[in-house]
């Protein structure tokens, strides 16, 4: 059953007891003091989805020019904190050209290495995504926003805009970021809050998310969209085909589907919540990925309303919207030889093209190859890229098989470049990610 959010990040009686309940738990000292007691925390903390041991955010705060690393496995820590530099100008960015550095919470969208980058960046640079949409909401504009390096001497307030660290410090930092997932939360100045005080925020929050996908899974437009705030209208035309999706599958017991958030992380920045999560739709056969979202969310009165509401770009370069791109998957079979073929083509293609980009694009994230990961994969294969003047792919022979949801691919692989042909059987192991197949394993035998 659908209900109205009524959420009060103040009056949750369950969170009282699990307040009550956490208070007995004996304090975890932190390796490291750094001034603060171990249970004193930034409040713009509240939780992180570690699928590993732990997670990690990273705070800066412009009032001290620092920089700080905090784990999570449970309970927040501080790790590291390190002295940085942002803009000239004091306040919040609003405009292009203003030096200011952007308060908000934001994700790291790339990494570009020494190799790619003018001496202005220093050893490494991530961009992050300012403007997020509540920026733009808000008519906030700017763009390459940086976290990077230095090769001058660190100097207090004295960037563009971007966030600066001494090289050292950012290729220490460089460790505990995961692109698209880790927060940056900048603020003016931080206050630090008990570590038991987040589990309020932390359940009302749950509770909305869950009564909100339980609305889009099971609700009527108006009972979806009473999660939003009146003055904030969501992207909301898929709706017709989402509830033409739903009524198909009611009557059939084979194609019945659940809605799901994963992976919930929640930051807070001023009166805003921002969720992280990665939202999924399985049917008994199947489990697809729509895509990792972030929701804005307010406490307005007794309730909580969504002001902002975006999914990270999709991997899949699909213009469809990501919950009836998933939907496509459930409805029609998944992994068909056709499909899978087309992605060997596509990937091959990329690969003569020496577009590294689109090429790293059919590599799944636990990719591991010849004891590389994904990212060392990509590092290899950009420098043979650079050193022939053609690479030709192709293949002959594809032979797919499918089990226990993954795809093996085998085919007779012709390489060629300046001074180079070989041949030999290429073997690939496939699994589904984002809607798509992708390599997880990859290798070769000459023959």
């Amino acid at each position: 059953m659908v209900q109205i959010p009524r959420f009060s990040l103040r009056k949750s009686l369950v969170s009282v007891i699990f307040l009550a309940f956490f208070a007995i738990i004996p304090a975890i000292t932190a390796s490291q003091d750094y001034g603060n007691s171990p249970d004193q925390i930034p409040d713009v903390l509240v939780s992180l989805s570690h699928t590993g041991p732990k997670a990690y955010a990273v705070i800066v705060e412009k009032s001290t020019q620092t920089l700080f690393i905090y784990e999570y496995n449970g309970k927040f820590r501080e790790i590291a904190r390190f002295p940085c530099s942002t803009g000239q100008a004091p306040g919040p960015k609003s405009r292009s050209g203003d030096s200011k550095t952007p308060e908000g919470v934001y994700l790291f969208t790339k990494e570009y290495e020494k190799k790619y980058l003018s001496p202005t960046y220093g050893s490494r640079a991530f961009p992050i995504d300012y403007p997020n949409l509540l920026d733009r909401l808000a008519g906030r504009d700017g763009n390459s926003i940086w976290l990077h390096g230095t090769n001058k001497a660190l100097k207090p307030r004295d960037s563009n805009g971007c966030v600066v660290l001494a090289n050292r410090d950012i290729d220490e930092l460089s460790r505990y970021i995961t692109l698209n997932r880790t927060p940056l939360v900048i603020v003016e100045k931080l206050s630090y809050s008990e570590n038991g005080d987040t589990i309020t925020a932390k359940k009302a929050i749950y509770e909305f998310l869950s009564q909100w996908n339980d609305a889009l899974q099971e609700g009527t437009y108006h009972q979806y969209l009473r999660f939003y705030d009146p003055d904030y209208l969501p992207d909301i035309l898929w709706w017709p085909e989402w509830n033409r999706f739903k009524k198909a599958t009611a009557s059939s017991k084979k194609t019945g589907f659940i809605l799901s958030i994963d992976g919930i992380s929640i930051i807070r920045h001023g009166d805003t919540y921002v969720a992280l999560f990665e939202q999924k739709i399985a049917s008994r056969e199947r489990d697809v990925l729509i895509g990792f979202r972030k929701l804005f969310i307010k406490e307005q009165g007794d309730s909580l309303h969504i002001v902002a509401d975006e999914f990270l770009p999709s991997s899949t370069g699909s213009k469809k919207h990501p919950l009836i791109a998933a939907i496509g998957h459930i409805v029609e079979p998944t992994g068909g030889v056709s499909e899978i073929e087309e992605m060997v083509n596509g990937w091959l293609a990329a690969w003569s093209a020496k577009d590294i980009e689109k090429y790293g694009g059919y590599y799944a994230r636990g990719f591991r190859s010849r004891g590389m990961d994904r990212k060392a994969w990509l590092r290899y294969k950009d420098r043979l890229n650079k050193k022939y003047k053609y690479i030709r792919v192709s293949k002959e022979n594809l032979v797919i098989k499918q089990k226990n949801g993954k795809s093996f691919v085998t085919f007779l692989q012709t390489y060629q470049s300046p001074g180079l042909k070989n041949r030999g059987k290429k073997q690939l192991v496939l699994i589904r990610e984002d809607g798509r197949w992708k390599i997880y394993r990859e290798t070769w035998k000459r023959r």
